[in-house]
């Protein structure tokens, strides 16, 4: 008889999305000049606001959407954004989502790390850049929490009984490697050789995974 994976690991911590500062503006300049004020704060304003603005934006935001995040760092999932290979929204699964940047900072969403397992083996078969990946952020299945990918450990689950995972199958991310041996202690069609790392994913497990989403040779 198989063994529910809920009866263990049952407590998975919903991200909440993550509510903007507030700004403050300053209103008024108190023996100011309006002719001096107007002048300056539309020469200063328009010319640097603006011309700032959009080279700033054009060049480091929005080549793919509303990602401004640094390359070190995941950007906020965009709404609307399709998931890179299966083409679901990748930010209503915030229990299972996953991101990737490249080295020129093009940045994909997905909803699963194993859609992530899909790209990061072939980003060729998704329109993806040929540059380098520079980093790798997925959702750890013990805390639901976002966490660096090329650090973190993956079960290699074959069963799509084992857990209740979006896209039935997935590569199961943990932060430490302690509780990749916990999940797999738990079945015995797994062991210490299913333990992974980002290291290990390539076309045979991209394939896995989602073999459905590849062109036919």
């Amino acid at each position: 008889m198989r063994k529910s994976f809920d009866s263990v690991y049952h407590r998975r911590a919903i991200l909440g999305s993550i509510g903007a500062g507030a700004a403050v503006g300053l209103a008024g300049c108190l023996g100011g000049d309006d002719e001096n004020g107007e002048e300056n704060g539309d020469e200063n304003g328009d010319e640097n606001g603006e011309e700032n603005g959009e080279e700033n934006g054009d060049e480091n935001g929005d080549e793919n959407g509303e990602e401004t995040a640094s390359l070190e760092e995941p950007a906020e999932f965009p709404e609307g954004r399709d998931c890179a290979v299966c083409s679901m929204e990748a930010g209503d699964y915030p229990d299972w989502n996953a991101q990737l940047v490249h080295e020129d900072e093009h940045r994909e969403f997905f909803c699963s790390a194993g859609c992530m397992a899909a790209y990061y083996a072939a980003p060729e078969e998704f329109d993806g850049s040929d540059a380098a990946v520079e980093g790798v952020w997925v959702t750890d299945f013990e805390t639901g929490e976002l966490i660096d990918g090329t650090e973190a450990y993956y079960v290699r689950v074959t069963d799509p009984d084992h857990v209740d995972d979006i896209m039935m199958r997935n590569p199961t991310p943990f932060a430490e490697r302690s509780d990749a041996e916990a999940f797999v202690d738990e079945f015995d069609e797994y062991d210490d050789e299913d333990i992974i790392t980002l290291e290990d994913f390539d076309r045979d497990l991209a394939e896995l995974y989602r073999s459905r989403f590849f062109e036919e040779d």
